[in-house]
């Protein structure tokens, strides 16, 4: 292997914040690799390293880079060095959980071979393991002792980030934040949880949706003493919305929460924020009010302001639509098994004309459910010129998305994006 081109090679083991490097040299530009595998594992062979990924990118990082430093240096002159570190009760605490006897028993042999060149065993055992760690750090540092321009030595659970990496590589800080959260434990959530916490808040909202409308003309003169009909959808927006909230910090307690009962939160904070939850635990509160309950649930799952989950529950009619970033979009109805949506085909692509009618949606029902129905093709496209919330788009427009639609301001074009300092959107086109 031999090349004039230099790389960037993150050489931090695993669990010291591999995943995180490798997102933030991806936001600076470079083509990154993270985990690029091994088929096969000779220690000193650089051939181990497949050639053809190295060559494609401009950056790689987890194993098995961190193995082959020493040889990637010699192969790729010039290259920048960046050696990932973590505390030792953190690191330990988080490959006790990844690295057990049933992930060695899944892996290949070239993977456990490296792992025993590492740490003398496959699976976790706590001294081999801090003993591996230091021994390879102390390596490491040896071998770049003299070159202090060449290596660069960053603790991001601790907080480092933009500030080192970026002068490292000669680049300008970015006006978003160094991605410093769990990325694995957010890869690694299940969708049908959160799929699960909206279903719990949609059947306390349906629940009163019903109370309300078997009280009658009693209930409606009682309601009235109690405030009026605002004040009842109030009532039930705040109490699903602490039933999210609560569900939300079950699944992972570190990701704060910004809804439409808790928004005020400064921007010089929120900006701080790599993942945010946006939640509209009542979208369409006219529809809680009216007959035909089309009110929803609305739950999705930001980062650096771009939707990765979202969900929009309907509980009148039990209908959940829901879509991870990358992995399509999906519909479930009455407890069906679910069905993925139809990419960016549907109803508009198969014949019937888009009409003005069309491009109106209906401002009392809730407008995650407007933008699902395009998602699906039951409509050809949606939007609003008036003002709508993040929380309110945030979810369906994954689900839209991951379907093969367009979310976009409709002034502007460009697609939406959330966590902003107005936690709005003047005009909003689904098509």
């Amino acid at each position: 292997m031999s090349t004039t081109v230099p790389k960037i090679f993150g050489i931090g083991l695993s669990k010291t914040g591999t995943t995180s490097l490798a997102h933030a040299l991806e936001i600076l530009g470079y083509r990154t690799r993270d985990y690029p595998g091994i088929t096969r594992y000779d220690p000193g062979d650089v051939s181990s390293v497949d050639t053809e990924v190295v060559n494609a990118h401009d950056a790689l990082t987890d194993t098995p880079v961190p193995s082959f430093y020493r040889e990637l240096d010699r192969a790729y002159p010039g290259s920048k060095f960046i050696l990932t570190v973590r505390d030792r009760e953190g690191w330990i605490r988080s490959c006790k959980k990844q690295f057990t006897e049933k992930l060695a028993a899944k892996q290949n042999d070239a993977h456990n071979r490296l792992f025993a060149d590492l740490y003398g065993c496959t699976a976790f055992d706590e001294v081999k393991f801090v003993a591996g760690y230091e021994r390879f750090v102390a390596g490491v540092l040896d071998h770049f002792r003299d070159r202090p321009d060449d290596l660069l030595v960053i603790n991001v659970a601790a907080g480092e980030g933009w500030e080192k990496l970026c002068p490292f590589l000669g680049k300008a800080v970015p006006e978003i934040p160094f991605p410093k959260a769990n990325v694995t434990q957010i890869t690694w959530m299940n969708v049908g949880d959160i799929v699960a916490v909206a279903r719990r808040a949609g059947q306390l909202t349906l629940r009163a949706y019903e109370r309300r409308r078997e009280a009658g003309p009693v209930g409606a003169m009682l309601n009235a003493l109690r405030g009026g009909d605002t004040s009842a959808a109030r009532r039930a927006s705040q109490a699903a919305d602490r039933l999210v909230s609560e569900g939300l910090r079950s699944l992972n307690a570190q990701i704060p929460v910004l809804s439409r009962e808790s928004s005020a939160v400064p921007h010089d904070v929120r900006a701080t924020w790599n993942h945010v939850w946006l939640v509209d635990a009542l979208d369409g509160a006219d529809a809680f009010l009216g007959a035909d309950g089309e009110f929803t649930v609305n739950i999705a799952l930001v980062q650096d302001g771009i939707p990765i989950y979202g969900v929009v529950y309907a509980p009148k009619s039990d209908t959940v639509y829901f879509a991870r970033v990358g992995q399509g979009a999906f519909k479930a109805e009455r407890g069906e098994p679910p069905r993925p949506l139809a990419g960016s085909g549907g109803a508009a692509s198969a014949g019937r004309a888009v009409t003005e009618r069309d491009t109106r949606a209906s401002p009392a029902g809730s407008r995650a459910l407007a933008v699902c129905r395009v998602a699906e093709g039951t409509s050809g496209r949606c939007g609003w010129s008036d003002t709508s919330q993040e929380w309110q788009i945030a979810a369906a427009h994954l689900v839209a998305a991951n379907a093969g639609r367009l979310v976009h301001d409709g002034k502007s074009k460009l697609p939406l994006k959330y966590n902003k300092a107005r936690l709005s959107d003047e005009c909003v086109v689904v098509e």
